[in-house]
């Protein structure tokens, strides 16, 4: 698959499953609940959908030879395609070469042809290692970003968490001042009356 396809897979936040997600808990919806079932579905989606090309990527960023191959093929094409432009050349314009013209010419055109392979082979090997780099950098920062909303989000959920703690013990807090405050009230009309 294409680059491109990865990175909508990465964007991809939507509920393929519908609400069937949601779950209910005393009869309303249950919101930790929901929320793991999503992400649960989220998960499973990822490694249907999205990890089998992330690793055919990372697969492809570690061994790809395209260029090169190309280069290679084109070095060896070169010989003959430039053979065939000099000969039509002289049959066009008539030119008649002496045996020792024809090997200086043939000699000429292989030393040419090897060193422009060359060149091309090494240049193609720059670019592949660029390209190759290109691609898992770009895999290393859809990483990234998948992770930093993952850790945005967990935080969220932590600190909804402690502030829930928090709320709860406030509340327990303060009830039991209210009990002990109503208890004190009730002791010290008590000792009035007595």
């Amino acid at each position: 698959m294409a680059f491109e396809d990865i990175l909508q897979f990465a964007q991809y936040s939507g509920n393929p499953q519908g609400s069937s997600l949601t779950a209910y808990k005393g009869g309303e919806v249950d919101p930790e609940q929901t929320l793991a079932n999503i992400t649960q579905a989220e998960y499973a989606n990822y490694l249907r959908d999205v990890r089998p090309i992330e690793l055919e990527l990372v697969e492809k960023a570690k061994t790809d030879t395209s260029l090169i191959d190309q280069a290679k093929e084109d070095r060896d094409n070169a010989n003959q395609l430039t053979q065939g432009v000099i000969d039509r050349n002289a049959a066009r314009y008539g030119a008649a070469l002496t045996p020792a013209q024809m090997e200086q010419q043939r000699r000429s055109l292989a030393r040419g042809t090897t060193l422009s392979g060359i060149q091309g082979v090494a240049d193609a090997r720059v670019a592949q290692k660029d390209a190759n780099r290109a691609l898992m950098a770009d895999l290393i920062n859809i990483g990234q970003g998948v992770n930093r909303a993952s850790l945005g989000s967990l935080q969220n959920a932590a600190g909804a968490a402690a502030q829930r703690e928090n709320s709860y013990k406030n509340a327990k807090a303060s009830s039991k001042a209210q009990t002990y405050g109503m208890l004190g009230s009730l002791g010290a009309a008590a000792m009035i009356f007595l």
